[in-house]
């Protein structure tokens, strides 16, 4: 046997991160006989073989006698045993054997339930990896031709460092978890003769793993599972989501949506606290009885969801933080989430309004009455009966509509007005206006004079299709009862809040409206804010482009000021005007930075987006973005030109708040900054129990084993990793030209002799 260089093996899709590639080669040969497969084949060729020399001594014809007689049988015996011999087939049997790399693959779970503290002494799950990568890398210390391969599944595919994983850095942020697809491609793609697998087994989409791996038996490799986690159903709060308008008004009440989950045997109310920036901390205490039950989770789990509404009045001009924390009780253990917080820009430049109608009906004059008493508004109202005049006090004398007047007001408001009061030039003002970012807002009345604007130049603007005039005052004139329902998108956005405590009320129980336009259809892209109770749209907005309009389809809401006063007219009329000028409440940033959606889940793409509030400079050719996250931590993102300003396409960064802010290309002082908030993914969350049986049956279709800790599966592991490819070579020796010489030699020799001899 001797040792020949080592030879390289290079299997396709699998690149080792730590190991040699190359094994060893041995070469070892032997005499054998080809044609003696069998033990029993080569008694009966000796029986032969003994039987013939003796026939070819003692009975193969006469002999001379003496020495001349011996060699002339000698010669006999000798060539039939070759004979005999060149049809067994010897020949010399030369095996190689090479040493190759043993192939281990270890895929990681690194989806976001991997990341739940409840691993030994509070560590997350994701750190039994590492525990299990430190194993293994001192496992190969011993094993030179062990190569290892560190891949990651659930929804953060790809090659992992060993020493990312043995430095315990490893984080998993992954979005879902279809582990099943993702394990089987990367066994397919890399084909290794170790699997070991590092989950908790919760899959929130596709196949489960046993499903997937059932073709696996026909693979020759072994299969391990590492188990992280624990099934037990830990108490645990947490805030999902908080929506509040991140561009407030300077002394302005705004309405604060906490949303909340709580798991696991918690008892007794919710406390939800929020801090504002110099001021005193303010609670609100949510019953236990308004949790609801999330229908798509395991009754087992005790997943329950409940909802926190705050007021927030900003003091100071400028960037703000609102810090939001909750408490509850589980039993004797005291529940706290880490706290939370989101950045708002406060503005004190004051809301300006410009009204036009061509009569003061009831809904348009309490409405401005309404909004004058206002401090954070001004209001300048125009009338068109018979000519245009001022309705007031306030604002220029003649009728503001030309494009560089109407840039000073952030919202128009439309009311009981055709379009034959107004010029070509005014509705082409209007309509730039609006899509330069000033807000729309059309309240509809029972004359339908509004549906005249269809076929104008700024019938685009309407966000619904509106019947004619004459439909619409038989919908307004037939006095069936209107009850206002909050969409859930208005709910989204925090649109449309009644108000909270005392002073607060459903829309639904405030004064029945008796009429209401009968909307044709909803245009694209547009958004449902309010219905009636029979699911009708009430009030729906549409964005276009910066600017928005929103159309109103009730023309009494005055009738809620019943005891009250202006309460619920100012507070419904009052938020639809500032989600209509949201273009334009930048103050004196003529450029908004903001990400689109602003609210994510990690990998989910993400357009940031920088474009013009206003009038400004010529634009450079790109712009650099910094995003801020928790930790310090900090992303930089290159903005390219798409139509009149910037944008570029993300993945969501890691859970947090992320802070946009202009890094490059243009003034920071001329830009309104963003932000990104980026949620734990809810399916990953919903249910973090440890998947045992779903595991088992994995293993169990593979032929694997389950494993509860690192140090048990590297010791199950042989301590000789290594696999060996043979390919053996037989040299014939019957068929060679020597063979037949020495044949033809003894033949010949025992013939001459006999001839010699005058034997027959």
């Amino acid at each position: 046997m001797d040792t020949e260089p080592a030879m390289t093996a290079s299997p396709a899709g699998l690149v080792p991160t730590s190991g040699p590639a190359d094994g060893a080669r041995t070469v070892s040969q032997q005499f054998t006989f080809q044609h003696l497969a069998e033990p029993w084949h080569a008694l009966l060729f000796l029986g032969i073989a003994g039987a013939l020399a003796w026939w070819a001594w003692r009975r193969y014809g006469p002999a001379p006698t003496g020495i001349i007689g011996w060699l002339a049988r000698a010669c006999r015996v000798a060539a039939l045993i070759v004979l005999l011999i060149a049809i067994a087939g010897p020949a010399w049997r030369r095996t190689v054997t090479t040493d190759l790399p043993y192939r281990a693959l270890v895929a990681i779970d690194r989806s976001a339930s991997m990341s739940r503290a409840d691993g030994p002494k509070g560590a997350p799950r994701i750190a039994t990896a590492s525990e299990l990568a430190k194993r293994l890398e001192r496992l190969r210390e011993t094993n030179p031709l062990l190569a290892i391969e560190y891949r990651g599944i659930g929804g953060v595919p790809g090659p992992i460092g060993a020493e990312e994983l043995t430095a315990g850095i490893l984080t998993a942020p992954g979005a879902s978890s279809v582990l099943a697809s993702e394990l089987d491609r990367v066994v397919a793609e890399g084909r290794p003769d170790l699997v070991i697998i590092v989950s908790d087994g919760r899959i929130t989409a596709g196949s489960t793993l046993a499903a997937a791996a059932g073709h696996w038996p026909s693979r020759d490799m072994q299969v391990a599972v590492l188990t992280a986690g624990t099934a037990v159903i830990e108490a645990e709060l947490f805030i999902d989501e908080i929506v509040v308008n991140r561009e407030a008004a300077l002394n302005e009440i705004e309405p604060v949506i906490v949303r909340l989950s709580r798991r696991g045997a918690t008892s007794g109310p919710v406390t939800v606290t929020m801090t504002v920036e110099g001021e005193e901390p303010v609670s609100v205490v949510i019953d236990p009885e308004t949790a609801t039950a999330d229908p798509l989770v395991d009754a087992s789990v005790q997943l329950t969801s409940v909802e926190a509404k705050l007021e927030a009045v900003f003091r100071r001009e400028g960037p703000a933080k609102i810090r939001i924390t909750a408490s509850a009780e589980a039993g004797a253990t005291h529940l706290a989430t880490p706290p939370q917080e989101i950045g708002v820009q406060v503005r004190e430049r004051k809301l300006t309004v410009l009204m036009l109608a061509h009569r003061p009906f009831y809904e348009l004059r309490y409405v401005r009455e309404a909004l004058k008493r206002d401090r954070t508004m001004t209001v300048h109202a125009y009338l068109a009966d018979g000519r245009w005049r001022r309705w007031g006090t306030e604002g220029p004398e003649v009728l503001p509509f030309a494009t560089a007047e109407l840039a000073a007001y952030d919202a128009v408001i439309i009311g009981d007005l055709g379009p034959e009061s107004l010029r070509e030039s005014d509705l082409k003002s209007l309509e730039k206006a609006v899509r330069q970012g000033a807000g729309l807002v059309w309240l509809m009345s029972e004359t339908g004079s509004l549906a005249g604007f269809t076929g104008s130049p700024i019938g685009d603007l309407l966000p619904a299709v509106i019947p004619d005039a004459a439909t619409i005052s038989r919908g307004f004139l037939a006095g069936a009862p209107r009850r206002l329902v909050r969409s859930d998108t208005a709910d989204r956005l925090g649109l449309l809040d009644p108000g909270l405590g005392d002073g607060g009320v459903d829309w639904a129980r405030l004064p029945a409206l008796l009429g209401a336009a009968p909307l044709v259809s909803v245009k694209p892209a547009a958004e449902v804010l309010a219905t009636d109770q029979d699911g009708n749209p009430l009030v729906v907005a549409k964005d276009y482009p910066n600017g928005r309009a929103i159309l109103v389809a009730v023309d009494d809401t005055w009738r809620w000021r019943r005891g009250v006063g202006d309460r619920f007219l100012h507070r419904f009329h009052s938020q639809l005007l500032r989600y209509a000028a949201s273009g334009r409440r930048g103050g004196d940033h003529p450029w908004r930075l903001f990400a689109a959606p602003r609210r994510a889940i990690p990998g989910e793409s993400v357009t940031v987006n920088l474009v013009a509030a206003g009038t400004t400079d010529a634009a450079p050719d790109s712009v650099a973005v910094a995003l801020d996250g928790p930790d310090g931590a900090q992303r930089m993102i290159r903005l390219e030109p798409d139509g009149k300003g910037f944008s570029a396409r993300i993945s969501a960064p890691p859970p947090g708040s992320w802070s946009l802010a202009i890094a490059a290309g243009i003034d920071q002082r001329l830009v309104d900054p963003g932000e990104l908030k980026v949620l734990p993914p809810e399916d990953e969350l919903r249910d973090p129990r440890l998947d045992r049986p779903g595991l088992e049956a994995f293993a169990k279709t593979t032929g694997g084993q389950i494993y509860d800790d690192a140090a048990r599966l590297v010791a199950a592991l042989p301590r000789d990793l290594r696999r060996s490819d043979s390919a053996t070579i037989d040299t014939g020796l019957w068929d060679t030209w020597w063979m037949l010489v020495l044949l033809v030699s003894l033949f010949a020799v025992e013939w001459a002799l006999r001839r010699a001899n005058r034997l027959p």
